[in-house]
């Protein structure tokens, strides 16, 4: 956008960053006061004098400021990017005052006064080459069981079944009865009957 100011700031968080949830959208938003107090060397002892220490209100809102509310606490020194407002307002004793706001792009941990652990957030894509092999394996057991736990025969090998047959797999159930056989015995002396009627051509 035109007629904006961008400013970069770095100092430490003052006061405890709040999260809210706007009721209207639902969307997030965070709120914290940043300081920061500038450092100058005096001329005439040689020592090193802090100045005023300043404050800013830093507002975030929806992925950002939900990162922010777990990973920034108060005190932690941060880096802050965002776009500069500066208002006027009426206080509670009808004095006015001026309030500076960043509404933040950006906040990160300022890593020149310590060290920060960083976990990426990536959004759910697809499976990969291992991902996929187990859940076509899965898929492959999963078939096998039937709706009432039992297996069905046919030329593929085990099929899954319930009471119903498999388009395209003859077969039949599995015995429950430990002494009924798996083979149908007269099916077999048929076949073998139909051999011998076979007529031979030379």
């Amino acid at each position: 956008m035109f007629n904006e100011a961008q400013i970069s700031l770095t100092g430490y968080v003052a006061t405890q960053p709040v999260t809210r949830t706007i009721k209207t959208t639902g969307t997030t938003n965070l709120s914290m006061r940043v300081a920061w107090t500038p450092r100058y060397q005096d001329r005439v002892t040689g020592e090193w004098v802090d100045g005023t220490t300043s404050y800013v209100t830093v507002i975030c809102w929806r992925k950002l400021a939900s990162n922010a509310g777990i990973c920034l606490r108060k005190g932690d020194p941060v880096v802050v990017k965002g776009r500069l407002s500066v208002r006027s307002y009426a206080g509670k004793d009808g004095v006015p005052r001026t309030a500076v706001e960043v509404e933040a792009s950006s906040v990160g941990h300022d890593l020149s006064k310590g060290v920060a652990q960083f976990a990426r957030i990536r959004p759910q894509t697809g499976m990969s080459a291992s991902e996929f092999a187990a859940s076509q394996a899965d898929g492959d057991q999963a078939d096998s069981a039937g709706a009432d736990g039992d297996l069905m025969v046919g030329s593929g090998g085990p099929v899954a079944m319930g009471d119903a047959a498999v388009p395209g797999g003859a077969g039949r159930l599995m015995p429950d009865e430990p002494g009924e056989s798996f083979f149908d015995e007269s099916a077999i002396g048929d076949l073998a009957a139909a051999d011998d009627r076979a007529a031979v051509p030379f």
